[in-house]
């Protein structure tokens, strides 16, 4: 039997919400929850999300408090979600930082899917809850984070215009009403999160300062070390890094920023005795082996920098390039120093 797509776990960091909370609030969180605080692996480990559950409802207990996922969402920040948190804070907008969310959501829940789905003037994160039903302090703390993180975020007013929860609801529901800015409604077909398409085009406030200058150093090592070419491909190579930060790095996506289209700029290449291909690859290896040194990011995370949706595609181009996974590379480099 084929093994599920979703591996039904969420990021350690994530899970030291519940301890930074009750620790917040005067308690011993290890105690409390009968178990160790949780370090991220390297890897992409996480936390099976059923044992998530098991720890929201001890804390609720603990605390007497029946609105934990309420009062705990709220809570979130960009180091909760790992470097996919600072990528969003660098996006720009919440229409850019959606799109990378949704490309990337299995890094900081891989538990069900998401979606999104557009409307006359609307558009909704759906959670299809057909194969798994998440306890309702998962959903919870999970809708909160989101429209949290959002507001954190947008400089503006972000409230959603409903929300579907697919959990038996409370006898009063004015408190999520109050947090959200709209109805809620409980026992829904599907976890629903609706927002105005107006949203979309909201700038952030500000970049994350620390990504931003993380990225650049990298970027900056990886120009510098490469072997000296004309103007036109050291500046297809900036772009190349800079659209990395926002997925994949398509001849389509990277044309427009040069000025030129996709087959003007293959013939430029081809003249300069190089395709981009090579140039996107030759890149992506670099910056890796940048990331690799910095153990500030686990290799799961250097995957999505490199612009893979998937951690086991960068493993085997990895490979490819070097000989070795990038594990064996980066215990290699530690060893060098």
């Amino acid at each position: 039997m084929n093994q599920p797509l979703y591996r039904r776990v969420v990021p350690e960091s994530y899970v030291q919400l519940i301890y930074e909370y009750l620790e917040a609030l005067g308690h011993e969180p290890e105690s409390v929850l009968g178990r160790p605080w949780p370090t991220p692996a390297q890897g992409g480990g996480g936390v099976d999300v059923e044992c998530w559950d098991r720890l929201l409802v001890i804390a609720a207990h603990e605390l007497g408090d029946p609105l934990l996922g309420l009062h705990l969402g709220q809570t979130i920040s960009a180091r909760h979600i790992g470097v996919l948190g600072s990528v969003l804070l660098a996006c720009g907008n919440l229409g850019t930082a959606l799109q990378r969310l949704e490309r990337y959501i299995r890094l900081v829940y891989d538990v069900i899917p998401m979606t999104r789905r557009y409307g006359d003037g609307w558009f909704e994160l759906v959670w299809d809850v057909s194969q798994y039903q998440p306890g309702p302090l998962v959903n919870e703390t999970g809708m909160v984070a989101v429209v949290q993180f959002c507001r954190a975020l947008v400089r503006g007013t972000v409230n959603p215009l409903r929300i579907d929860f697919t959990h038996s609801g409370p006898l009063d529901s004015r408190p999520y009403e109050a947090f959200f800015g709209c109805p809620v409604h409980f026992g829904q077909a599907e976890a629903v999160l609706r927002f105005s398409a107006q949203l979309l085009e909201l700038p952030f406030k500000s970049p994350d300062p620390e990504l931003v200058s993380l990225l650049e150093q990298h970027a900056d090592r990886l120009l510098a070390q490469l072997p000296q070419q004309d103007e036109f491909v050291a500046h297809l190579r900036k772009a190349i890094a800079h659209v990395m930060r926002e997925g994949e790095p398509s001849i389509e996506r990277i044309s427009p920023r040069l000025g030129t289209s996709p087959r003007t700029l293959q013939r430029r290449l081809k003249e300069a005795g190089t395709s981009f291909r090579y140039e996107l690859n030759l890149v992506r290896h670099e910056l890796a082996l940048s990331y690799l040194r910095d153990p500030r990011l686990q290799i799961v995370d250097i995957a999505m920098l490199l612009g893979y949706s998937e951690h086991s595609a960068f493993s085997r181009a990895f490979k490819e390039w070097s000989g070795r996974s990038p594990h064996e590379a980066r215990q290699l480099s530690s060893k060098s120093y």
